[in-house]
């Protein structure tokens, strides 16, 4: 209970002491008992500060926006960078428009027929169809095409056994 007090007696010397010294000006001197107040010369102190300057938002100048806006903290990643891409796919030829329609025998070389939309034609192995595609072979099992934009072969299977 002892402590309780002087803890108490201790804040209030303090509260005191804040007290009076707030009511003191720059100029004023507390003398001391006994002494006389002697002539003291202060170098000029600094001029005072505009608090209110400081609460007000910084001016930046537009050259020096761009750093001034420049993110601090940006993320980081510590993962390894993405591989480049590689070459990009090659092409390759559409899948063929025609379907099989039959076979034609007429003693002559092998025929077949293919259809395209609602068109029915007869093909033969060295004909050209649209300007795109070349039959390279008629048999029973297949018909060879060769897509001439990529020089790519293609066949469309008939669905007979050899």
């Amino acid at each position: 209970m002892k402590r309780a007090h002087g803890l108490f007696a201790a804040l209030a010397a303090t509260l005191l002491a804040a007290w009076w010294a707030a009511g003191l000006e720059e100029g004023d001197e507390v003398p001391a008992a006994g002494r006389k107040p002697r002539d003291v010369r202060r170098a000029p102190s600094a001029p005072r500060l505009d608090v209110a300057s400081l609460a007000a938002p910084l001016r930046v100048s537009p050259a020096a926006g761009a750093e001034a806006g420049a993110n601090l903290f940006p993320e980081r990643s510590f993962q390894p960078p993405p591989a480049p891409p590689g070459p990009p796919p090659r092409p390759v030829a559409p899948p063929l428009p025609y379907r099989y329609g039959g076979m034609l025998d007429d003693g002559g070389a092998p025929a077949a027929f293919v259809m395209e939309r609602d068109e029915l034609r007869v093909v033969r192995a060295g004909d050209m169809l649209d300007g795109r595609y070349r039959v390279t072979g008629v048999s029973r099992s297949r018909i060879d095409f060769l897509y001439l934009p990529l020089n790519e072969t293609q066949s469309l299977m008939t669905g007979a056994l050899q």
